[in-house]
């Protein structure tokens, strides 16, 4: 049996939070059926994305857009690119119009797949590339556990 490198690991595993089952498999690591993502977003209104649930608690909208951030951020360290970080900035857009729920999504499966590309090339030796790969993994992994439970108590209401 063949082992896959980091590289492929975390890529799979990206790509199983975004998508799920791939082609061909049959089975998962941590999701299910259609709690991953893409198919979760699509389930949603800019509406219901945007729907507060209580004091300091944020937005579905908000938990993609501050995803999205991230990835674009790590995608940039990994090309050694260096920007200002602005953490709290990336939480600030708590509501969206439906229009802007839609570019939000494309713009979240969108660097979900550039942080793909630029693993599927980068050679992971580096210990700042690996713990942007490691962590961007826990992160989205995080996040789409946070938007399920908010989908549900969205989708109850």
């Amino acid at each position: 049996m063949k082992m896959a490198n980091v590289n492929e690991s975390v890529i799979a595993l990206m790509s199983e939070v975004l998508d799920g089952y791939p082609e061909g498999a049959d089975g998962t690591w941590f999701v299910e059926g259609s709690e991953v993502l893409k198919a979760t977003l699509a389930d949603l209104s800019g509406e219901e994305a945007s729907r507060s649930l209580g004091d300091g608690i944020n937005s579905i909208a908000a938990h993609v857009i501050h995803l999205t951030y991230y990835l674009e951020l790590s995608t940039d360290g990994m090309k050694k690119i260096e920007r200002e970080s602005n953490w709290g900035g990336s939480w600030a857009k708590q509501v969206t119009t439906d229009a802007e729920w839609e570019v939000a999504k494309q713009n979240c499966a969108t660097k979900f797949q550039e942080f793909s590309e630029i693993l599927s090339t980068h050679d992971l030796s580096d210990p700042d590339d690996l713990t942007y790969a490691i962590a961007n993994l826990g992160h989205a992994a995080y996040h789409l556990g946070a938007i399920r439970q908010l989908f549900l108590i969205v989708k109850s209401k």
